[in-house]
């Protein structure tokens, strides 16, 4: 059946601006390397065994970003997503939706009729993985989705995985998570010492090459094309903190929950900056009135927060 083709090693200068979690693991053999991690060193996949296969295209409702999705040989639909704050509840929900847009992709690329007469045959299974990132300590090691009436029964189970370097069993200047997350455990370091995020990035960037990480990347100057989306880190994990707050005091229909999002996820710095972090929340799947509350837009920039996001 026809797949989308296997991409070269990506030009970081894109149209649309792609993470660094993107950027760097869209390319098969640094995919692998993410995945082996996540399985827990047991997958036998190769480089060649997998073909991207995400919502990158004409076709596609909108962009996404921080998530890789791959077609394997054996037919599985791996998903790996990013993810830098706090584990939403309702991670694997999100997940199973991310699943179903990119089957009608599949659907639709090879062709195929739901009407016909005959069943669907080898519908690509899913498998999905969260590369946790954040500043609290992972707690859970897993996010569940389970609903069943009568009978019928859906269950949705996603592994979360711990990515710091210090959990890292390779850290080897050849494995690309390894470079990844040195470049962040520096990054945050700096940070947390009051260093400006400008100076933070410079200093991250420089140890990774002094150490030989991410070589073929790192170095290239069109990763400063990354640098404004590096430097909103914070403040991104701020707003997002505060919106999921905000979705999950709303869900469970108490006040507490909104003073906790709001608490956790104070939103400081420049207007351009928070249209910055409410587009890329929406992007990543964040309900767009959550983002709209969490954080506080004008009127111009909630109209181009939906222009930018529809």
């Amino acid at each position: 059946m026809e797949t989308q083709p296997k991409p070269a090693i990506p030009n970081l200068n894109r149209q649309h601006r792609d993470s660094m979690f993107r950027g760097l693991f869209i390319i098969p053999q640094n995919t692998i390397q993410l995945l082996n991690h996540c399985s827990g060193g047991v997958s036998t996949l190769t480089a060649e065994d997998i073909t991207p296969f995400d919502l990158e295209s004409a076709i596609a409702a909108r962009n996404r970003r921080n998530d890789i999705s791959f077609l394997t040989k054996d037919n599985r639909l791996i998903i790996l997503v990013e993810h830098q704050s706090t584990i939403c509840p309702n991670m694997a929900l999100r997940l199973f939706l991310y699943y179903v847009e990119l089957l009608q992709l599949w659907i639709k690329l090879n062709k195929i009729s739901l009407y016909a007469s005959k069943k669907i045959a080898d519908l690509p299974a899913p498998e999905f993985y969260v590369a946790y990132n954040g500043s609290k300590k992972l707690t859970v090691p897993y996010s569940t989705f389970i609903t069943e009436h009568t009978g019928i029964k859906i269950d949705i189970k996603v592994k979360i995985v711990d990515i710091h370097y210090e959990s890292l069993a390779d850290t080897a200047t050849g494995n690309a998570l390894a470079g990844y997350s040195y470049f962040y455990k520096v990054y945050d370091e700096c940070i947390q010492k009051g260093i400006p995020p400008d100076d933070a990035f410079t200093t991250a960037r420089n140890k990774c090459m002094k150490r030989g990480y991410l070589t073929g990347f790192i170095e290239k100057e069109d990763f400063i094309v990354l640098y404004k989306e590096i430097l909103n880190y914070d403040e991104q994990l701020k707003a997002e903190g505060r919106a999921e707050g905000i979705a999950k005091g709303k869900a469970e229909g108490k006040v507490e929950g909104k003073v906790e999002g709001k608490a956790e996820g104070k939103v400081e710095g420049k207007a351009e900056g928070l249209l910055e972090a409410a587009i890329s929340l929406v992007k990543k799947g964040t309900d767009i009135e959550y983002v709209i509350e969490a954080i506080p837009l004008s009127d111009s920039q909630i109209s181009q927060l939906k222009k930018m996001t529809a």
